[in-house]
């Protein structure tokens, strides 16, 4: 009984898939946090732009 226990491997599909949902989790953090800052700015500098309107005019 404990020797079919140590050679069963049903368990270790269960492991692969929560390491590999950690490692997606963990990817997408990285890329909401970089392009969180990155639409961020862009949307501050529009803002900015709005506010502080420079008209340019072709002669």
């Amino acid at each position: 009984m404990f020797k079919n226990f140590l050679m069963d491997e049903t368990g270790a599909e269960l492991a692969e898939y929560a390491v590999a949902v950690a490692l997606l989790v963990a990817v997408a953090l990285v890329v909401y946090q970089v392009l969180g800052q990155g639409i961020s700015d862009a949307n501050s500098d529009t803002a900015q732009e709005l506010q502080n309107p420079t008209i340019t005019v072709n002669p």
